[in-house]
């Protein structure tokens, strides 16, 4: 079978329109592995947001190579997730200001930052320019996450852009850990390409407070307000089954003084109690929910929950919910409705 590439390939399956903002790749079935490989090429070398090339870096083509890519669109960012089988990519620079911060899930051989060749462990992040040429040397399953950015959105000159450039692996940044590596890492489960448009200015904010932090230059504090936000409702959902947490802790987590954490939460819905409580609320209501709800006790649950008392949780429910405990395990359509809604109101 002869196989001619398609003239124009986006970033999906060439015989299935996209579907919404998320586009998906992978190379058809029916095709020999080096037919495949040519498709691959044909796609990667359009797709991606300079021209770039492909080299095979064996002679032949395993027989279970399938490459896959699955890319997002949002105002001002875009992700790109990408599965690579052996290659060598090259790509000459484009005029155009792009700016990557990238995750490596796993290892690469050879990696071009800035015409600096080395090698990249698993959990690595880099910033690189496409502006500026470059390559890599892929094995087998090599796996990456690349975030672009508008640098426009950040204020970035084009000093900032160089010093970013030269810094080594950003991995353990307090940010990048908390906040940003666990959402690339974990994007596709997490659906956050749903939430695409309503996180822009989170993501603008996040990436706002690294470059400060990396830079070591002061930011705006209003450009910096929700990365704190989101850094704290990280921490809260991470603790809020210990019925120690309180707003105290969560005081002394954030290094503000209580009336600066409340105006920092001010119109976002839930205040800091409020939003340890709906976390609790939503967590009962879950186990509430479960088949094997009837083998545990109700103060069981309310412990398991963060509640300090059963007491604590049937109020909870009461006002979160308008249902006691009883009406919601009697009304389980019901029951799940008040935990999309509770997720809603807690999420990031």
């Amino acid at each position: 079978m002869e196989y001619t590439p398609p003239d124009t390939l986006v970033a999906g399956r060439p015989d299935e329109p996209p579907q919404g903002p998320v586009r998906r790749y992978s190379v058809p079935s029916g095709l020999s592995p080096d037919q495949k490989f040519e498709h691959w090429r044909s796609w990667y070398g359009g797709a991606i947001d300079v021209p770039v090339r492909l080299e095979k870096t064996e002679k032949l083509v395993r027989p279970g190579f399938n490459p896959t890519a699955v890319s997002v669109d949002g105002p001002g960012f875009s992700l790109v997730d990408v599965t690579n089988e052996p290659a060598r990519c090259y790509w000459n620079g484009d005029t155009k200001p792009s700016d990557w911060l990238l995750y490596f899930r796993s290892s690469c051989e050879r990696f071009s930052f800035s015409g600096r060749s080395e090698a990249v462990s698993p959990g690595t992040v880099r910033f690189f320019d496409l502006a500026l040429p470059g390559n890599f040397h892929a094995p087998s399953g090599f796996s990456a996450v690349r975030l672009h950015f508008d640098r426009s959105l950040l204020g970035l000159t084009d000093k900032s852009v160089k010093r970013l450039q030269g810094l080594a692996d950003v991995r353990d940044n307090p940010l990048v850990r908390g906040l940003i590596r666990p959402a690339l890492s974990g994007w596709q489960r997490t659906g956050l390409a749903e939430e695409m448009q309503r996180l822009q200015p989170v993501v603008r904010s996040m990436m706002t407070a690294l470059i400060s932090s990396l830079l070591e230059t002061a930011a705006d504090p209003c450009d910096l307000r929700l990365a704190r936000i989101a850094a704290i409702k990280k921490f809260m959902r991470k603790n809020f089954r210990n019925p120690a947490l309180t707003v105290d802790e969560v005081v002394a987590y954030s290094c503000l003084s209580r009336r600066a954490l409340y105006s920092l939460f001010e119109g976002d819905g839930l205040q800091v109690s409020g939003h340890i409580r709906a976390l609790r609320t939503m967590e009962a209501l879950e186990l509430l929910a479960e088949e094997t709800a009837w083998k545990r006790s109700l103060p069981d649950i309310a412990g398991a929950s963060g509640f300090s008392s059963l007491q604590a949780m049937r109020r909870a429910v009461r006002e979160l919910t308008g249902l006691s405990i009883s009406g919601a395990q009697e009304t389980p359509d019901l029951l799940r409705a008040h935990v999309a809604e509770l997720r809603k109101l807690t999420e990031l």
